[in-house]
């Protein structure tokens, strides 16, 4: 028995590494294009170009780590199955679930291992892919630009233009959302400007012709459209020295942070969306995290049924089932956020499914 079990584990290992390799490169693909571009066309030195590479891993492996765990499994039992392994051990009176739970424990400590990871590793390295791209906006502001995407970096306004040229941005919109209930802040203008301060610490957008929406004096709630030649936005200050002064959200911070926030940030205590959204943070963290467990679940039973082990099927099987429950789990995180249900049950709501569906077919396959 401790042979088999050693035999499943080996098998086990070999596909799970090359998955990993395959989607996370896949993952990578689309931000190879963006990186290159910055790169090659301009001017964006090679060194942050591997920095933000860098730091872009760790969220992609988030995603790439259970997928290829589950791959791995179906892959795996899939040929057993195929190759008539799995009839082998049951004509040998080998019971199907002694093989099966050394491969859970393992997907088990896997989760383990993904927990620490998204917590720790993972949330920093996002909050300094955030400060590496404040540091790239400030060097090279028009490297990071491009027509017809809204960016949201420039603190408080998400700017949006058509068309650049050189230094310059043409035909270009600004918001400036307001407090809750107010009107969004308009700016239009036919062409603009940034410039970069003296000390490197700020970023100015000039603009020229257009017009602007301006509070009233007696309702700030109520705009006023003003034309102008020239206008100036306030300093963006990007906080390229000090870390402090950009602000993390809510993905950015660990268990601590969050769990610290929720119970001692006055902030947080009187806005009850703020708290909605660091209590859904929390619970995604960890239930995310065990997507390498329940998958385990599902995929083993479902490999011993497919009786298929070739690569394409397996990959295209794996593909489905992890959509399905990103679906399900985004579709989860927006009703905690509408306040629908609370975090503790919405977040949970995927793996719990998803282990339910394994469990039954766990049994399915036992009884056969």
């Amino acid at each position: 028995m401790k042979i088999l079990r050693r035999y499943a584990l080996r098998e086990l290992l070999t596909p799970f590494l090359i998955s990993l390799l395959f989607f996370t490169f896949i993952f990578l693909v689309g931000n190879l294009v963006k990186l290159a571009d910055l790169l090659i066309n301009k001017g964006v030195s090679l060194l942050d170009i591997l920095k933000i590479l860098v730091l872009l891993i760790p969220k992609l492996l988030s995603f790439t780590l259970p997928t290829s765990a589950l791959t791995a499994i179906l892959l795996t039992f899939g040929g057993f199955a195929q190759n008539n392994e799995i009839t082998a051990m049951k004509a040998n009176g080998v019971n199907l679930l002694s093989v099966m739970v050394p491969v859970l424990l393992a997907s088990f400590f896997l989760s383990l291992v993904s927990l620490f990871f998204n917590d720790q590793i993972q949330s920093r390295a996002q909050f300094a892919y955030r400060q590496a791209v404040k540091d790239l906006l400030l060097k090279r502001p028009m490297a990071y630009l491009e027509a017809g995407k809204f960016i949201k970096d420039f603190q408080d306004y998400i700017i949006l233009t058509q068309r650049l040229e050189g230094n310059r941005l043409y035909d270009i919109t600004i918001y400036q959302p307001q407090e809750e209930g107010k009107a969004t802040r308009t700016i239009i203008a036919e062409w603009g400007e940034i410039i970069s301060s003296s000390d490197d610490k700020t970023l100015t957008l000039k603009l020229y012709n257009g017009t602007s929406d301006e509070p009233n004096p007696d309702d700030p709630s109520v705009f006023y459209k003003l034309n102008f030649k020239t206008f100036e936005l306030p300093p963006i200050h990007l906080g390229k020295e000090d870390p402090s002064k950009i602000s993390k959200k809510a993905k950015d911070m660990s268990l601590d942070e969050i769990l610290y926030r929720l119970k001692r940030d006055p902030e947080v205590i009187k806005n009850k969306g703020l708290r909605r959204e660091l209590k859904a943070e929390f619970h995604k963290k960890i239930s995310f995290s065990f997507a390498p467990f329940v998958f385990a679940l599902v995929g083993l039973p479902l490999a011993v049924i497919t009786r298929r082990g070739e690569a394409v099927i397996s990959f295209s099987l794996a593909i489905g089932i992890v959509a399905f429950y990103y679906v399900f789990f985004v579709w989860s995180r927006a009703i905690t956020l509408e306040g629908y249900l609370p975090p503790f049950v919405a977040l949970w709501l995927p793996n719990l499914f998803m282990a339910g569906c394994g469990i039954f077919l766990i049994k399915r396959i036992l009884a056969v």
